[in-house]
């Protein structure tokens, strides 16, 4: 009696394991049901915060109306993927991975509600740009960078995009030397001011200028105008230009500097920059105004020649927000930067749009959060800010 009932409860625990491995929940259509989100979001009266609920940091943010578009990288591991995040469902997506191979990165991201515009970098550091309609999520062209049409950067406005294209084949010849050699080289090479219109599919040359190492290979933009520099050659003033989108004309400005650079357009006819030596770093941000040809003080001490802008009078700086008026008036807020105890930074080619950046959560080096803020929050004085 007592080998039969313990036959019978060797027969019922087996039946009982086959049930078990029969009706086992299937996590991998559980995953499929039920994908995992990959932010989640804090409100409050002055922001929206999107918190990546992964390892990583966000970097080359496009931040539209109902999707977040962005670079993530992993610790010291590059971005590989453009990714998309759905701020409703909270659902991430790759559209698009290198197609550089096991070395490829994608290193810069940008774009507005119908573009997006990246580029694939190849262990050679040449760079393949991509750009990307939204509405049919399909590429729309490719243009191959080389070293002879060498490209690492640019800037889409509207249905345009712009970029500075050289020949990294040539010897830069004019230099500085003693000191100077060791803290700027200017190259005597030219650089092509290219554009490429998305409509038309019409790639053209806008100008042709004196390249310089950073920070002076950079383009801005206004409403109507497209800002840079041109460096000419090494004991030649710097010039800052300006190209019509309408006119197609190209105005040139000589402020009478040898080195000028990080230019932030407040309108058509003004424009911030910096003014430095080759010996230090720049300091001091000034306004020029190309009606007057009169340079005014925004900020003597402000040394922060990363700041961003949205050229309509803003300046937003890891130290100062800056609001300068049609007049020349300038107020001053620093409630963005206390928030987040300068802890934040605008990843974004070109204009903001809108008060977005990243920041890190506590705990953590990663600028793995989303800041939306609010722009009525900010409180602003006449007085310049210690």
């Amino acid at each position: 009696m007592k080998k039969l009932t313990i036959i019978i409860l060797g027969i019922l625990f087996l039946g009982s394991v086959i049930l078990l491995w029969i009706y086992k929940p299937d996590t991998s259509k559980e995953e499929i049901n039920h994908p995992k989100k990959a932010i989640d979001v804090q409100k409050n009266n002055n922001f929206v915060k999107y918190n990546l609920k992964e390892e990583g940091s966000f970097f080359s943010i496009v931040n539209n109306k109902d999707v977040l578009y962005t670079l993530i990288g992993i610790g010291e591991m590059p971005a590989k993927d453009v990714f998309s995040i759905d701020k409703s469902s909270r659902l991430k997506n790759s559209i698009y991975t290198t197609k550089r191979g096991e070395n490829g990165q994608i290193i810069s991201l940008g774009g507005n509600e119908k573009y997006l515009v990246w580029l694939d970098q190849n262990i050679d550091y040449l760079c393949t740009m991509i750009v990307y309609d939204i509405a049919q999520k399909k590429i729309l062209a490719t243009i191959e960078g080389s070293e002879k049409k060498y490209f690492d950067s640019f800037l889409l406005n509207e249905d345009t995009v712009y970029w500075i294209e050289s020949d990294v084949t040539k010897q830069q010849t004019e230099t500085g030397t003693g000191e100077d050699k060791d803290t700027m080289i200017v190259g005597n090479y030219t650089g092509k001011i290219q554009s490429y219109h998305i409509g038309s599919g019409k790639q053209q040359t806008i100008d042709t200028i004196q390249t310089v190492n950073y920070p002076n290979d950079e383009l801005t933009v206004s409403k109507d105008k497209l800002w840079y520099i041109d460096n000419r050659a090494f004991s030649e003033n710097a010039l800052i230009k300006n190209y019509d989108f309408d006119t197609n004309r190209i105005a040139a400005y000589n402020l009478k500097e040898q080195f000028l650079g990080h230019l932030k357009p407040i309108d058509n006819d003004r424009v911030a920059f910096f003014k430095y030596t080759i010996h230090a770093a720049p300091i001091g941000m000034y306004l020029y105004n190309t009606n007057s040809r009169e340079i005014t003080v925004i900020n003597a001490q402000e040394n922060d020649n990363r700041a961003s802008y949205d050229r309509a009078g803003r300046i937003i700086s890891s130290h100062i927000s800056y609001d300068i008026d049609e007049e020349g008036k300038v107020k001053f807020s620093d409630t963005l930067q206390r928030e987040f105890n300068d802890n934040f930074y605008f990843s974004s080619v070109g204009p903001i749009s809108s008060l977005s950046i990243t920041t890190s959560s506590k705990g953590t080096t990663d600028f793995n959060s989303i800041v939306e803020f609010n722009p009525d929050a900010l409180k602003w004085t006449d007085k310049l800010l210690p």
